[in-house]
């Protein structure tokens, strides 16, 4: 879907919210902002999406349709795991405790038939009905707090189950970049509580581009086109290091895995022994085009491990030209995580370098 049919197609979703119900056929919209003030706290575990629907339809197409987009893997990381962990709630189990939950989605088409449809049916006004009836285009409306603060609900319906199931095939990026952005949104709500203002000021001072550090990083490395920065613990470790120079040609971007060796065999050796050097796992990288802040650039995610085979893991970078500076930059967020999951800690790199700001000198 373009851009622009999504954000009419939002809008006009939007005028179902005065029709949408709760579960005691109260209007959501008709609840004061006041009254919103007494909602529990929303909670769970990062990247958890609960999916209310009829378990039968959850085990056919639509819920096929829906676990492609939010259960597949993310790229680059050396065992699978998937973007969300998603639950399916049957709509009569669906209480108090588990309306808490940080992300849900409600799923309903008005074929569907049986016990747990009907329940479904209940969050639906007469109106609503009407609504979906006249209008096949109509699918998707996202609503926050409804039974908790800082809660994200998506409903998703149609006229039919083959209906629903064409616009959600249709839409798989439109779906999975909307709760992407919510998860994201949380991670940089938490690690950015407290920043190292002091790297930032001298990111910017020394560079003319700065990052939101969060607390407990350390500048390792700060040379005149290269910057390191990392948090170390005992178990693992996160770092993020910026390469940048004058852009006068395209080849980085015809082959963004053979510049990152170039890079990281120069600037990321061992300090006691240089002949260790960081470089790619002999698997196959995955590099795509991407808009990163506005500016066309290669996104590339793979495998790093040092020379010695001492450590490895996954890597996240970025490379883009900022055409008022003449600079093409490459931004890297590596993790070291060794037998313990690596989304999370992935997902805070890709979150730190979303924050780059450049030309702060203008």
């Amino acid at each position: 879907m373009s851009k622009l049919l999504c954000i009419l197609t939002l809008l006009t979703s939007m005028s179902l919210l005065v029709a949408c119900s709760n579960s005691s056929d109260q209007s959501i919209s008709s609840k004061k902002d006041s009254d919103k003030t007494y909602l529990p706290k929303a909670g769970g575990e990062p990247n958890a999406v609960l999916v209310v629907m009829d378990t039968t339809d959850w085990s056919g197409e639509i819920g096929e349709s829906l676990r492609d987009i939010f259960s597949a893997y993310v790229p680059g990381l050396p065992q699978d795991e998937p973007y969300f962990k998603v639950r399916n709630i049957n709509p009569l189990k669906f209480n108090s405790i588990i309306k808490r939950a940080t992300n849900v989605i409600f799923v309903h088409t008005l074929d569907s038939r049986g016990r747990q449809s009907y329940q479904m049916s209940k969050y639906y006004s007469d109106a609503t009905v009407e609504r979906i009836k006249k209008d096949s285009s109509i699918f998707m409306l996202p609503q926050t707090d409804v039974y908790a603060k800082e809660q994200n609900v998506l409903h998703l319906f149609g006229q039919t189950k083959t209906q629903l199931i064409k616009h959600i095939q249709d839409n798989q990026s439109t779906l999975r970049n909307h709760f992407l952005k919510i998860e994201n949104d949380r991670v940089a709500s938490k690690i950015f509580k407290v920043r190292e203002k002091q790297i930032e000021k001298r990111l910017e001072e020394d560079h003319d581009f700065t990052l939101n550090i969060p607390y407990g990083y350390e500048l390792a490395k700060n040379l005149k086109d290269f910057v390191w920065i990392r948090q170390l613990d005992t178990q693992w470790e996160k770092d993020i290091f910026v390469y940048f120079r004058p852009y006068d040609n395209q080849e980085p971007f015809e082959d963004v895995m053979a510049y990152r060796e170039s890079i990281t065999s120069m600037y990321m050796r061992d300090i006691q022994k240089p002949e260790i050097y960081m470089t790619l796992q002999d698997t196959l990288g995955y590099v795509k085009e991407v808009n990163f802040k506005g500016r066309y650039a290669k996104e590339a995610r793979g495998l790093w491990k040092y020379s010695d085979i001492s450590a490895g893991g996954p890597f996240v970078s970025y490379t883009f030209v900022d055409e008022e500076q003449k600079r093409i930059y490459y931004l890297e967020g590596y993790v070291f995580n060794p037998g313990e999951d690596k989304r999370v800690p992935m997902q805070e790199m890709e979150v730190i370098l979303q924050s780059f700001t450049s030309n702060l000198s203008l």
